[in-house]
């Protein structure tokens, strides 16, 4: 023990003190404080268009679930009026061969499905790939509308892509930051209903990535890439902004960030700070590994980015495009499903629009051409934490006089 001042202080603990103070002295005295808050390059997640009946996707669900299949509680993910969906994607046109889908988004190579079966739900939306553009469909009730995007975005590159809705149904998309369409779509709650009964237990309630979430017959999944899914309660675009060079910040319109940086094994966490819209992976056959890259739309040491300031703000009249078909009609009677391959009539059609005779044999179930095999990047994890020096506070005792 070393006495001094009329304190008593214990040698150990003035080391461990001691030392601190030198570590800490080097890092603040050689790393700018923004360093400390940068992030690292991870990795993202690799989907394959297999089709196999629940796999081959990741799957969120909406709320807590009881056993009954209802929906009992809301996660923040699931979203109900305005919203921000934007995440990062990369595929090739040979691996997501959908046509054109005049009859539904839920007929081309599915990125997101927040679909339902059967009636009783407020709303739902979609993504797709279909003719190598994207589509985005949201329905409200019976009123069921499309928007098709013009830019063809199956080109092996990667795409920062966009989705606004506003509380006045308009839907806008973007592709690396410009304007590919817009929508005056259905106005109304399109959040998945509390307390909804269903027969699809394990897919009606849930978020899904990656594939069509009821496995219905025909259906097509997406073959590709996916990076930092951002989904936000604001629209944060209403018109063309600098495509971001980094991953999306965490705010507090923030519902759900998934950055997909776990590397490996088959939780999806949820980066917002209160983190309860946790997915799980759901490997096709084989292991998890075979759905981690290292590929990911972000080069050497970076920093999230925030939301780009739009230049201006179109008014609420805009027309929409000329690709943007309400499916309540387009649907032809030709595209019937057939007897023999359809799910059970009382719940198994889709709300918006029977699947396509034509899109029985999805040809991008065939196996993909990159197998586990992402480019030789050196694996890196993307790190956010800002360090803080706490002081050790060394044992002391006031001497006794």
């Amino acid at each position: 023990m070393l006495a001094r001042d009329g304190y008593i202080l214990d040698r150990n603990m003035l080391n461990l003190t001691l030392s601190g103070l030198l570590v800490a002295a080097l890092l603040f005295g050689t790393l700018p404080h923004s360093a400390l808050l940068k992030a690292q390059v991870g990795s993202s997640l690799r989907f394959y268009g297999s089709g196999s009946p629940d796999h081959d996707r990741v799957k969120i669900p909406l709320g807590f679930i009881d056993a009954n299949g209802r929906l009992t509680t809301s996660y923040p993910v699931n979203i109900s009026g305005a919203f921000t969906i934007e995440f990062w994607m990369k595929a090739s046109s040979t691996e997501n061969t959908a046509p054109t889908c005049p009859s539904g988004w839920y007929t081309g190579n599915i990125i997101i499905d927040r679909d339902v079966f059967g009636a009783g739900d407020y709303g739902d939306f979609g993504v797709a790939i279909c003719n190598q553009r994207l589509v985005v469909g949201v329905s409200v009730g019976n009123e069921d509308r499309l928007l098709t995007g013009s830019t063809i975005v199956t080109d092996n590159q990667w795409r920062h892509i966009a989705i606004t809705r506003a509380d006045n149904g308009q839907v806008r998309l973007f592709v690396d930051g410009q304007v590919d369409g817009m929508l005056a779509g259905p106005i109304g709650r399109i959040d998945y209903r509390l307390n909804r009964a269903t027969s699809y237990l394990s897919s009606d309630p849930y978020l899904v990535l990656g594939a069509e979430k009821h496995d219905y017959p025909g259906s097509r999944h997406y073959n590709g890439w996916l990076d930092d899914l951002r989904i936000s309660r604001v629209v944060r675009y209403t018109d063309a902004f600098t495509r971001p060079s980094a991953p999306h910040l965490v705010d507090s319109d923030t519902v759900a960030l998934y950055r997909f940086d776990e590397g490996a094994g088959t939780v999806i966490h949820d980066s917002t700070p209160e983190g309860r819209s946790i997915g799980q992976l759901k490997p096709r056959n084989g292991n998890d590994a075979q759905h981690w890259s290292t590929d990911t739309p972000f080069v050497g040491e970076i920093t999230p980015t925030g939301t780009p300031t739009s230049a201006a703000t179109p008014t609420s009249t805009a027309t929409p495009t000329s690709t943007a078909t309400p499916t309540s009609t387009a649907t032809p009677a030709s595209t019937a499903t057939p007897a023999s391959t359809a799910t059970p009539a009382s719940t198994a059609t889709p709300t918006s629009a029977a699947t396509p005779a034509s899109a029985a044999t999805p040809t991008s179930a065939a196996t993909p051409t990159t197998i586990g095999a992402p480019p030789e990047n050196k694996p890196v994890i993307r790190v956010y934490i800002a360090l803080i020096f706490r002081p050790h506070s060394a044992q002391v005792s006031q001497m006794q006089e």
